[in-house]
């Protein structure tokens, strides 16, 4: 064999050597891919919207009652009493007073404390409040009796900044602070009974409902 075609073989064979050397040092790794899930929000609610103790009297005549509120303010001071109830649904439920009355004359009126947490930083969050009257009646009374009601229910964001929540038909945004929390209260009108009870004579007893505040994506 030629010197030359020796040489030629000897270099064919050093590169395949060469290639299949880096063939050897390829390796392929499979690696997982995940992710988790988690749509809830931790939402609780502490106290209760409590208007306190009042001296009150309904009247037996529709839409004659009378109404206090209490309101909620970017300052979210605590309520040292209930205000008269003006404007809102307020002024259209009750178009007279009549012979109905309520005032305030002491306990500790409260607004709910609701707080949010366990959510992404800066996440714009709806509220749901009641759009339609909730009831307040008492145990052991007869039938027919007057009833309190509660309406135009009001909400503000005490924690970060503080900010009255504008609601629509009972329905408003937020957004959730740098920690992804937020801190809520809930304000509302009491009144006496719109409709025609069979007397409008309310019992010395507490009277008590429930309602609902929805938080959601």
């Amino acid at each position: 064999m030629k010197p030359t075609n020796v040489k030629l073989l000897k270099g064919l064979s050093a590169a395949a050597l060469l290639a299949g050397a880096n063939l050897a040092m390829a390796e392929t790794v499979t690696i997982p891919a995940t992710v988790t899930v988690n749509n809830a929000i931790n939402f609780t609610s502490t106290g209760s919207l409590n208007f306190g103790t009042v001296r009150s009297i309904g009247d037996t005549t529709a839409s004659e009652c009378a109404g206090l509120t209490i309101p909620v303010s970017a300052s979210a001071t605590p309520p040292t009493a209930p205000v008269a109830a003006s404007g809102g649904t307020f002024a259209t439920t009750c178009t007279g007073a009549g012979s109905a009355v309520v005032q305030a004359v002491g306990g500790t009126p409260a607004r709910p404390i609701l707080t949010i947490a366990g959510v992404a930083p800066f996440t714009t969050l709806n509220l749901t409040v009641p759009n339609t009257a909730v009831d307040l009646t008492a145990a052991s009374v007869p039938p027919g009796s007057a009833k309190f009601q509660v309406l135009d229910f009001t909400a503000v964001k005490t924690s970060g900044t503080a900010a009255l929540i504008a609601l629509t038909a009972g329905a408003g945004t937020f957004q959730t602070d740098a920690g992804g929390g937020a801190t809520l209260q809930i304000g509302g009108t009491l009144i006496t009974d719109p409709g025609t009870p069979t007397t409008g004579t309310y019992q010395d007893l507490a009277y008590s409902g429930t309602f609902n505040v929805t938080v959601a994506y």
